[in-house]
């Protein structure tokens, strides 16, 4: 018997494919190929803190849409379809909410396997790397987002990289890696 797996929306060209953006009066309106019209107001649209966005001189793509500003960049805000989706879509924003989780708990495994890998006690990661032993345990267990400026310390204070969080890696490579610097380093 073959099981016939559900295709998202967001995983369709269609969904992402936008034909027609028009703005009016402080709102913008997309056209998705998959006749999707969302209507959002365009002060969601941009980060906060943007000067003076000239919405009646945007430009459009299929997949991005660009917005002028006062700020002085040459390419001006650019509002992928993702963005559009996100504010108009609640079962696509969810979705990402749910990757987002899955990715934390992901890293925070890998994380947890590097650390037990080398040795140390998750305090004494913690401390090297600067933050609270409890951080370190939530971003294990994939509870606590991680930041790259937090985990790059994390990974030097188990004498990893960022290389050493690939799946397909073996974990015994950081710990091989280290024996062969500790092995020809001068003394």
């Amino acid at each position: 018997m073959t099981q016939t797996v559900e295709r998202k929306p967001w995983d369709q060209r269609a969904y992402m494919h936008m034909v027609a953006v028009g703005y009016r009066a402080g709102t913008l309106r997309v056209q998705f190929e998959d006749g999707d019209e969302p209507c959002l107001t365009v002060d969601r649209l941009l980060p906060s803190g943007v000067a003076q966005a000239d919405w009646d001189r945007m430009t459009w793509n299929s997949h991005e849409i660009v917005v002028p500003t006062d700020e002085g960049d040459d390419r001006g805000e650019v509002i992928p379809w993702s963005t559009v989706r996100v504010f108009s879509d609640a079962a696509y924003s969810a979705h990402l909410a749910d990757a987002a989780r899955r990715e934390a708990r992901t890293l925070g495994r890998r994380l947890a396997a590097l650390r037990r890998a080398r040795g140390p006690t998750g305090k004494a990661v913690a401390e090297r790397a600067g933050i609270a032993p409890r951080s370190l345990s939530r971003i294990e267990r994939g509870e606590h987002d991680v930041v790259f400026s937090t985990l790059t310390p994390l990974l030097a204070a188990m004498g990893c990289s960022v290389r050493d969080l690939e799946p397909h890696r073996p974990l015994a490579t950081a710990t091989k890696r280290m024996a062969r610097v500790a092995t020809t380093e001068p003394a």
